[in-house]
């Protein structure tokens, strides 16, 4: 039986798909991540867990690692429900959204400063510094334009600011090459796992219009490959 369903259909349902997906592995990271600080005893243990910002102040430096990962959680955990239309004029997304900002500005900040300290060499603390520097900037531009009601733009500004929230997701789910050493590996990962989330956004922002659907353009492309003999 031939397959009836348009373009559109079918980008709907992927995106539903991708939705459900998203938000369960966000819960599931969120979830580990919370297990791992308690059992590591970040506010508790004497020995440093993390690159030092501040050399031999070990719970010090625990603490910032502490707050950097605790605050990145709340965003990563709201981020999907901030894109369901039904909500994007309720208190609740105005109140999320706050919710998001902020703690993506604390963690981003305390971010930046383990970047700093990283001991994985000059590569390594650019990616993550740069990665931090992005991060602030792509959800203050979010907040600025919510606040000037430049709502398509806050859209772009969102899905670029989750996309790097969802660094925290990837650099899980990088797989680490048989040939090369963790040493070698992790300057790499502080890159991969979040410039291909932010290429993925704009390739998103591209292929969209305002609500979400696919521009007119891009359905063309994809009628044109459904149609191509063959398939």
């Amino acid at each position: 039986m031939a397959n009836h369903r348009s373009p559109q259909d079918s980008f709907e349902l992927y995106q539903r798909v991708v939705w459900f997906f998203t938000t369960v592995v966000a819960y599931v990271t969120a979830s580990s991540v919370i297990y791992i600080l308690i059992s590591h005893g970040f506010l508790t243990r004497s020995e440093p867990l993390s690159s030092e910002v501040f050399a031999g102040r070990h719970r010090l430096n625990n603490l910032i690692l502490g707050v950097h990962i605790l605050t990145a959680l709340p965003p990563l955990m709201l981020g999907p429900f901030n894109f369901i239309r039904r909500y994007l004029r309720t208190r609740y997304h105005r109140w999320s959204g706050w919710v998001y900002v902020v703690t993506i500005f604390v963690s981003s900040i305390t971010g930046f400063a383990l970047a700093t300290a990283n001991a994985y060499g000059i590569f390594a603390k650019l990616g993550f510094a740069t990665l931090a520097v992005v991060w602030f900037f792509t959800t203050w531009m979010a907040l600025k334009t919510a606040l000037a009601r430049r709502l398509r733009e806050h859209r772009e500004w969102m899905l670029r600011s989750y996309l790097i929230t969802l660094a925290v997701v990837t650099v899980r789910m990088l797989p680490h090459p048989a040939f090369l050493t963790l040493d070698q590996w992790y300057p790499f990962i502080t890159w991969l796992c979040w410039v291909p989330n932010l290429i993925l956004a704009e390739l998103y922002i591209r292929a969209t219009t305002y609500k979400g659907r696919l521009r007119s353009d891009w359905r063309a492309r994809l009628f044109a490959r459904r149609s191509a003999p063959g398939r």
